[in-house]
């Protein structure tokens, strides 16, 4: 199952360990909520009976609209000078028409772009139903009544891929109103009793020791993090390669890193790691 939003750095494929990691609470604070894979899990978990969600960025309640169906039949073709017109006040643009989901560049090339949307175009005139099955049938009917023989690859249609998996979150209607969602700074995010802490943090090894990973624009202080995590009277969890000998490790798996500087040659695995502080559950 895929928990969450199409979001660069999901932490989907590894949800189901970290939750079953976590201890059981009333309350979880998703304090680096991102693509909310964990916050998703955790809701279909039944650990807990409501989950805070918290990012600096829009994407948490891109979720939440999605699991409320604001997207329901959303056909929209998104335009590069729309996507840099909007992109930093409407999540759905943001997040589903970037490169990489990362934000900040618009998913297709100059050159792509024009037989992209058309193809867009083509399937929601013809009736796509939002399965993968119709969109590839339909965009072989395409690619022959326009007599394309294109070297660009038409058969993704990666926004299409993201809309379908946005549009599956509404299945899950009933999870909303166990959801806060907020936009803060994580050291100023108001902490219940009887909540558990999780913190996926920004982290490169060498960055994280410097305290100079930028998060979204911010740069993100390492070593103030770790001071407020130390300092915390409730649980902190929260996954890194690296943090301090002060922190303990809970569990660990080695994965495929998805997100290799441009500059790397083949596949590179790091041993992701959820480290706690130590605190327990305060009632």
């Amino acid at each position: 199952m895929k928990y969450g939003l199409p979001y660069q750095g999901s932490k989907s494929r590894i949800a189901k360990d970290i939750i079953a990691a976590l201890p059981p609470a009333d309350y979880l604070y998703d304090l680096f909520a991102g693509g909310c894979a964990i916050a998703h899990c955790a809701l279909e978990s039944g650990k807990y009976k409501k989950v805070f969600v918290n990012d600096l960025n829009t994407a948490p309640q891109l979720f939440l609209d999605a699991v409320a169906g604001k997207y329901r039949n959303e056909k929209r073709w998104i335009s590069r000078e729309q996507f840099h017109a909007e992109k930093m006040f409407d999540p759905f643009v943001r997040w589903l028409w970037s490169f990489g989901n990362n934000g900040d560049y618009y998913l297709f090339g100059s050159a792509i772009e024009p037989i992209k949307k058309a193809a867009h175009e083509y399937l929601f005139e013809n009736g796509y139903d939002g399965t993968k099955e119709q969109r590839l049938e339909l965009i072989r009917q395409f690619k022959a009544d326009e007599n394309i023989k294109s070297r660009f690859e038409l058969e993704q249609l990666e926004q299409l891929e993201r809309l379908q998996q946005l549009e599956r979150l509404q299945q899950f209607e009933r999870l909303e109103r166990r959801i806060v969602v907020s936009r803060r700074d994580y050291r100023k995010v108001k902490i219940k009793s009887g909540a558990v802490v999780y913190c996926d943090i920004p982290y490169h090894q060498k960055a994280a020791q410097e305290g100079k990973e930028t998060y979204y624009g911010v740069v993100f202080n390492a070593a103030a993090f770790y001071a407020w995590a130390a300092a915390a009277d409730f649980p902190v969890y929260f996954s890194s390669v690296f943090a301090p000998k002060d922190f303990k490790v809970v569990w660990k798996k080695e994965k495929q890193c998805t997100m290799i500087n441009k500059n790397s040659h083949g596949k590179k695995t790091v041993m992701e790691k959820l480290f706690w502080n130590g605190k327990k559950i305060c009632k």
